[in-house]
């Protein structure tokens, strides 16, 4: 299946990504409403893009108690049912790579859905940093992916409350 791959050293923070992306879904240019996040490592001067990965084991839908997340057998992304998300937010700290939201003003998360297979974050990426691509989602490598993006997500979240 074609997922979103991320290639953090390519990108430059322009954070152009999440602007496609609110517009497209919430019709708005806001990146609290955007399901693709840019977070910069002031220490080193990085970029780290937060997408849903799609992961294999789907440790969100697993973590929803209400059966809200279930995955999409066509495009292989990890939707969510609004109607029966009841806004727990359980799902949020399962994710590994923090890319589940809770819309505050409908009381239901939010995350990647690959556009139904033709991300508009990827069409607008000039630098290449996002690409679609043929992927074995249970690959090594893509578990890998998620690891390391994790822990470096991980880090720079400390990061930002040492030098709140």
């Amino acid at each position: 299946m074609k997922l979103i791959d991320v290639s953090h050293s390519k990108c430059v923070g322009c954070r152009l990504c999440g602007m496609v992306c609110s517009l497209t879904h919430e019709s708005e240019c806001s990146i609290t409403k955007s399901r693709i996040k840019v977070f910069r490592d002031e220490e080193f001067g990085n970029d780290l893009v937060s997408v849903c990965i799609q992961c294999a084991d789907a440790y969100c839908a697993a973590s929803c108690p209400a059966g809200a997340l279930n995955r999409d057998m066509k495009t292989g992304a990890v939707l969510v049912n609004a109607g029966l998300c009841n806004g727990c937010e359980a799902c949020i700290p399962a994710c590994p790579v923090g890319a589940i939201a809770l819309d505050r003003d409908t009381n239901v998360v939010f995350k990647c859905d690959l556009c139904g297979g033709d991300p508009e974050c990827v069409k607008f990426c000039s630098r290449s940093a996002l690409t679609l691509k043929e992927t074995d989602i249970a690959s090594p490598e893509r578990k890998s992916f998620m690891v390391d993006t994790s822990k470096l997500l991980s880090q720079i979240q400390n990061l930002q409350v040492i030098g709140s």
